[in-house]
């Protein structure tokens, strides 16, 4: 196998040709080394194809105004990323903070030290790659929300436009209602919710449905479309034919109903 394709790409962004001899020297036998020598060759390498996965900027370089490339570099749709370890003398104190404004992770004073060099590379290139890792789960969960809120878009307009009934029926009582359902029955969503099946089915229907319902439960291979009747809010009774499944419901179980008018099918059977 090749190790050499499996190393980490960095940019040594620096004219001085002592630093990068330096700089290459530490790393060469675990990294790619990229050397730009100005600002510009800077941005153009680090927004090729060939993406680097940090930079070392001298913060001194006398060919470039490191802020601007420091600022062009986060602005960059495929740059702004790229962790930014400044290269910098031993100098005033306000190098930390100067080299945070510009938008670096990080700094290195000189003389380099192996050790601390390669510690620090390793920090960060470590922390990009969570950080990758976190923003493309993130990115996935996002779809898949979004997916989800599509398909759930797609079934309530099917529900709510439904030509049948339908009903979800958890511990006697009514949990959902669309429409159709509503209709149907002559109540309105708000008097259907919540209650109880003896609303709109007499007591023989109910103890035949409920018994069928709890056969269902058990076990037993019973056929899930049958006919019954409902009562209307104005005491008329109407035939219907019922498709009955047990559905999840919380952490338990419940009918989710599809409820079909079958009067004309009925009085039809009665002029033949």
């Amino acid at each position: 196998m090749d190790h050499s394709q499996s190393k980490q790409l960095l940019l040594i962004a620096d004219a001085n040709p002592e630093n990068v001899k330096v700089l290459k020297a530490m790393l060469a036998p675990d990294f790619d080394i990229k050397v730009a020598t100005d600002g510009e060759e800077t941005i153009r390498l680090a927004s090729s194809p060939d993406t680097p996965g940090l930079i070392l900027l001298n913060n001194m370089m006398p060919t470039a105004d490191v802020s601007e490339v420091c600022r062009k570099l986060k602005d960059g749709k495929t740059t702004k990323n790229i962790p930014i370890i400044l290269l910098s003398e031993p100098t005033l104190e306000d190098t930390e903070a100067t080299g945070f404004e510009l938008g670096a992770a990080d700094y290195i004073t000189k003389p380099f030290k192996k050790s601390l060099v390669r510690a620090r590379i390793r920090t960060h290139l470590e922390l990009r790659r969570y950080r990758d890792n976190f923003e493309k789960r993130v990115s996935e969960l996002h779809e898949e929300i979004q997916e989800r809120r599509d398909i759930a878009d797609t079934y309530h307009a099917l529900v709510e436009h439904a030509m049948d009934g339908i009903v979800i029926i958890h511990d006697y009582k009514v949990r959902f209602a669309n429409p159709a359902f509503c209709k149907l029955i002559g109540f309105s969503e708000k008097e259907l919710i919540g209650a109880h099946l003896k609303k709109f089915i007499s007591e023989e229907e109910f103890i035949k449905n409920t018994t069928r319902y709890s056969s269902r439960i058990a076990g037993l291979n019973l056929p899930r479309i049958y006919k019954s009747q409902v009562i209307h809010s104005d005491g008329s009774t109407i035939d219907v034919e019922l498709n009955v499944s047990v559905v999840p419901y919380g952490r338990t179980l419940a009918a989710l109903v599809f409820v079909r008018d079958i009067r004309e099918e009925e009085a039809w059977k009665y002029c033949i």
